[in-house]
């Protein structure tokens, strides 16, 4: 018969230390999810007093919702459309701290909304909805971009020993390149 109190299988216990870092972790998650929302919270509430201030009354108002992220004030609908223009909704934009127009093609199953202007009179809502939304173009990933021509580079399909050895040497520069990259964006991360 074996002793319980030299039982082999209880979980080892976890340090003060580890403990204590733990702690302060969950402290600075809650801290940084609160920031985040009062943020939301901040920009729905200057987007809905541009609004009232030019007398735009929303279909439904800037808010933020269940996730913490700002939704942006409904500005238009379908049932205003007469003719093919745009729904229209304000948001807030970052780079310029104004009232932005996004629009989209409402009848898109899941339309994306884009940048079409910044708010600056109730005629740029009118406006907005004959414009097509200026969509940012997607991150160029130039990491895969450089692996992908390191592939193309097989110096194994090659004939000449001078091609192979100009190939070899740019898929060795490329991946120094691609390294370096990886380890100056890590350094400035956590900086």
């Amino acid at each position: 018969m074996t002793d319980p109190s030299t039982d082999t299988d209880a979980p080892p216990a976890v340090p003060a230390w580890l403990a204590a870092a733990e702690a302060a972790y969950q402290e600075q998650h809650i801290d940084t999810l609160a920031q985040g929302l009062l943020r939301a919270r901040r920009h729905a509430d200057l987007i809905n007093a541009r609004l009232a201030e030019l007398g735009i009354e929303p279909i439904e108002a800037a808010g933020v919702d269940d996730r913490g992220n700002l939704k942006p004030a409904r500005l238009t609908e379908p049932a205003f459309e007469p003719h093919a223009y745009y729904e229209v909704r304000a948001a807030w934009s970052e780079d310029d701290k104004e009232v932005e127009l996004h629009t989209a093609d409402w009848e898109e199953d899941s339309p994306t909304f884009g940048r079409v202007c910044l708010l600056n009179s109730i005629a740029d809502v009118a406006a907005a909805r004959r414009e097509w939304p200026k969509l940012p173009a997607p991150r160029r990933d130039y990491g895969l971009e450089a692996v992908r021509a390191m592939d193309s580079l097989n110096p194994d399909h090659l004939n000449k020993a001078e091609a192979e050895a100009i190939a070899t040497a740019i898929n060795g520069t490329t991946a120094a390149l691609l390294h370096l990259a990886d380890v100056i964006a890590r350094t400035n991360s956590t900086v």
